[in-house]
């Protein structure tokens, strides 16, 4: 079973429901040796037709409930809350049919939708077999009758002269049709639950702190050679976590994108939790086979993805270049909402060239 099923029976049901509205729900008939009156109750109106057989004449009339009330007070009045519950019940199967179209777009749960259903059978259940106890001791009370034998719902009582008929009319036989169908859609609908929407894979993330260096490292020529970093590409990172500008060495295939993406996402989402203590210090973050370094002054970040080479020669260029950033751009990084920062690739291009150290101040 399906909510398109639930939504099918639903739509049975209220079909069944109108149809039933212009057919009459129960009859009675007294036939006696020179006339034979009938009576016929619909949901909103009732018939009268008596047919004089002596003059071989039939004479017919219709009356509303309100009409009849003074009459017939007791049939009225059954037939009146009739009415008025078989139209609650409609109007419930009207909201379950919204909720369930709802439910079926997975925006809603159909437990709702099922509720209401169940609303509507109930209502017409109750109509449905309130009438068979109401209407047969309303009509003794308003309608002739044989003898002191009761009404019955459904039979004849005769006295030999005159004939009692009784029976239900296919109007009761829709509106329990319409119950059972209401009954089968709410059975389909009400497990509905809406789609959640997929939660990506968090990647996992192993940190290296680098510690602070607070003496310039001594000069090339005193050091042993290391091999050149290589700088893959550049990222800079607001304080608001979006991605401010993103530069790359070579041109990226779709695949690569698709992977840098991905880092980019890892990174945003990372960096307010890695830089909380204090400004200027520096991570390395090892996703698979790729390194990113990060540093960050005044909660922008400026991160590089680097494929070889010793990440610790790259940390003075990342401070030189975040206070360089820092005092063209200011607070335009800062409150950074999307819009263009002209001459941001040039400062960012400076990554790629040759960097020395100046020497150490003379004491």
């Amino acid at each position: 079973m399906s909510v398109w099923s639930g939504i099918a029976a639903a739509g049975v049901a209220i079909a069944l429901a109108f149809v039933a509205v212009g057919q009459p729900l129960w009859e009675w008939q007294m036939d006696g040796s020179q006339q034979r009156e009938t009576w016929t109750y619909s949901p909103f109106s009732a018939h009268q037709q008596v047919y004089n057989k002596t003059q071989n004449k039939s004479t017919s009339r219709f009356y509303s409930y309100d009409q009849l009330a003074s009459a017939q007070p007791k049939m009225s009045a059954a037939l009146a809350e009739f009415g008025t519950v078989f139209v609650l019940g409609l109007l419930a199967g009207f909201a379950g049919m919204v909720l369930a179209v709802l439910s079926a777009s997975k925006k809603l749960r159909g437990i709702f939708a099922g509720i209401a259903f169940v609303a509507a059978c109930a209502a017409l259940l109750y109509v449905g077999f309130a009438i068979v106890f109401s209407m047969p001791g309303a009509a003794g009370s308003d309608l002739p009758r044989i003898g002191s034998n009761p009404t019955p719902f459904y039979g004849t009582v005769g006295n030999g002269s005159q004939l009692l008929s009784t029976f239900p009319q296919v109007g009761w036989i829709l509106v329990l049709g319409a119950a059972l169908a209401f009954a089968w859609a709410s059975s389909d609908i009400w497990h509905i639950v809406p789609s959640r929407k997929l939660v990506p894979k968090k990647m996992e993330v192993t940190i290296k702190r680098i510690p602070s260096v607070t003496n310039p490292p001594p000069p090339p020529a005193l050091a042993p050679a290391a091999p050149e970093p290589v700088i893959e590409e550049v990222f800079v990172i607001g304080s608001n976590s979006l991605l401010v500008k993103h530069m790359s060495r070579s041109l990226m295939s779709d695949k690569d994108r698709d992977v840098v993406g991905s880092m980019i996402s890892a990174i945003s989402s990372f960096v307010r939790e890695a830089f909380t203590e204090r400004d200027g210090e520096v991570h390395e973050v090892t996703l698979g086979d790729h390194r990113f370094v990060m540093c960050s002054d005044r909660g922008i970040v400026l991160a590089v993805l680097v494929s070889s080479g010793d990440t610790e020669d790259i940390v003075h260029r990342l401070r030189h270049l975040l206070a360089i950033l820092d005092d063209r751009y200011g607070d335009r990084l800062a409150t950074w909402q999307g819009e263009a920062l002209e001459g941001i690739e040039d400062e960012l291009q400076v990554l790629w060239q040759p960097y020395h150290l100046p020497p150490p101040p003379v004491a």
